[in-house]
């Protein structure tokens, strides 16, 4: 998958390109990964040793995420920012008044926001790792 999205992300690449970029530890591994790539028709090897995109399946490979450009970014993302977005509007408002359970509930929604942070990381590493 890291090697698809790099190919993707990157347009015409060579092996040592990849290799370098990924970080894997010799260019037959790298060799490897990408013949596996062309022999599912993913990728196809150019007349001058470039590999590139033959087909886009990043539809089905990134479900979940969406591509903006060359970044991908996961869907959880978007919604995450949103909610964050809606309890620093909500903390400001209630910051100016006296405690009571709308400090509760604000508490409640903020762990919720940190677990939400939390599983984006995660889903967001997964793709650029």
């Amino acid at each position: 998958m890291r090697v698809y999205l790099f190919v993707l992300r990157n347009g015409p690449c060579e092996l040592r390109d990849v290799q370098r970029a990924l970080k894997l530890s010799t260019p037959s591994l790298a060799f490897y990964h990408l013949s596996k790539l062309v022999e599912m028709g993913n990728v196809k090897r150019t007349e001058d040793g470039r590999y590139v995109v033959a087909r886009d399946i990043s539809a089905d490979l990134i479900d979940g995420y969406v591509k903006f450009g060359r970044q991908i970014v996961p869907r959880l993302f978007i919604l995450t920012l949103i909610f964050t977005a809606i309890l620093a509007y909500y903390a400001y408002l209630v910051w100016r008044l006296p405690l009571d359970w709308d400090d509760v509930v604000t508490l409640m929604y903020s762990l919720s926001i940190i677990v939400l942070w939390y599983e984006t990381i995660r889903v967001w590493r997964r793709v650029s790792d």
